[in-house]
């Protein structure tokens, strides 16, 4: 079932496709108005961490306030911001994968494993603690890990469609896309996920 968009605004933009830039709202009312959306989006891509959800959305609206004098209306303003949201979880992604790398390089080759004095080790991302995985339901963590297993561009035309409720015309336009290439990862990404969730649904 697709999600129902409950955005405040996204439905009744003052300042629509193609309206003169003379009408274009104060930069705070467009904060008000799509916050709450930028965030829910940040939190889906990724995963559920807050902490980086956090830090996406207030990254998002300082990109978007600086461009803001350029923005001319050519795309509502929410498919605006939630494609600069993409970009920069995109950029995210790539540093935290390059963090992770470099951290695989500098580990000591000589650790020794029967030490028991060594220190415990910390899981850097909490939403893999085991402490965090017991508290979740196991079909929701094969759904998440599906999910994020996916390849990059069918994971974002998932959860643009089936979890903010957007329309291929609007996913097209945050992805840069045409329509039918949503359908076809959209297409993709769901068959994979109906194989790798068939045991739990199977049940």
């Amino acid at each position: 079932m697709r999600a129902v968009r409950r955005e405040k605004g996204r439905s009744s933009e003052q300042w629509s496709v193609g309206a003169s830039a003379a009408h274009k709202p104060p930069f705070e009312e467009v904060v008000e108005r799509h916050y709450d959306g930028v965030f829910n989006l940040a939190l889906r891509l990724f995963g559920g961490d807050r902490e980086e959800a956090l830090d996406l959305t207030q990254e998002v609206f300082l990109h978007a306030f600086q461009a803001y004098d350029r923005f001319r209306g050519e795309a509502q303003v929410f498919t605006w911001l939630y494609r600069i949201t993409v970009n920069l979880w995109k950029n995210r992604i790539k540093q935290l994968q390059r963090e992770r790398e470099h951290r695989w390089e500098v580990l000591p080759e000589d650790i020794d494993e029967e030490d028991e004095e060594a220190e415990p080790f910390e899981w850097e991302d909490t939403r893999l603690s085991p402490e965090r995985l017991l508290e979740q339901k196991e079909l929701s963590q094969a759904i998440q890990k599906a999910i994020d297993e996916l390849p990059e561009e069918q994971r974002l035309a998932l959860v643009l469609c089936d979890l903010e409720g957007l329309s291929y015309k609007e996913i097209a336009q945050i992805l840069g896309c045409s329509v039918e290439a949503v359908k076809s990862r959209l297409f993709r990404a769901r068959s994979t996920l109906r194989k790798k969730l068939r045991p739990f649904l199977e049940r």
